[in-house]
């Protein structure tokens, strides 16, 4: 069975080919979730991305890796376009927002393409590298994060990306499950 920490060692690695295919420069942070309530709804959450924040949001109760890492690139593909002003002036992220409003539902076409096909791209390229994900035990002990480029917690010029088995608040402190600051749970 996949841990937390096979899903972190990815991320780690994906994150710098991501950053080159997409082009932004701006930082953003990520926060791996467990939510056992979302994971028992069907048609729960699986990720989210907070323009203002520059937060990715990623529940991982339940989910394989490489599904994990589809939603982390589809997020990222949304961290660009609001890197690039796309997501200005959006209206707010509400139930059927990518059936009403046009400009966010071309968005989301851009994230799914884009965020899938980065993903492909690059597990073919591991693949054919004989770098394969099955590389990933999930005990933690990879370097794959000296040479992500992706500094600990401590350095804000990159992503963090939270090891905590619930949720991470602001500064890596412990949250109260998302409650805090109108993060949605």
């Amino acid at each position: 069975m996949h841990n937390k920490n096979t899903i972190h060692e990815l991320i780690r690695e994906f994150y710098p080919y991501a950053k080159k295919k997409l082009g932004f420069t701006e930082p953003c942070r990520v926060f791996l979730r467990e939510n056992k309530e979302n994971y028992a709804d069907p048609l729960g959450k699986t990720a989210y991305y907070d323009p203002q924040g520059k937060e990715i949001h990623l529940f991982t109760t339940g989910r394989h890796p490489k599904d994990v890492l589809r939603s982390f690139s589809h997020e990222l593909v949304h961290h660009n376009q609001n890197c690039r002003g796309a997501l200005q002036g959006a209206s707010a992220t509400s139930e059927g927002y990518a059936q009403t409003d046009k400009h966010l539902r071309e968005m989301e076409k851009e994230a799914y393409l884009e965020g899938n096909m980065m993903v492909r791209d690059w597990c073919d390229t591991r693949k054919k590298d004989n770098q394969g994900i099955e590389a990933h035990r999930g005990d933690g002990t990879g370097d794959a994060g000296e040479l992500s480029g992706i500094p600990n917690r401590n350095n804000d010029r990159e992503p963090y990306l939270g090891r905590e088995p619930d949720f991470v608040g602001p500064g890596g402190r412990r949250g109260s499950r998302g409650k805090s600051k109108g993060w949605p749970t």
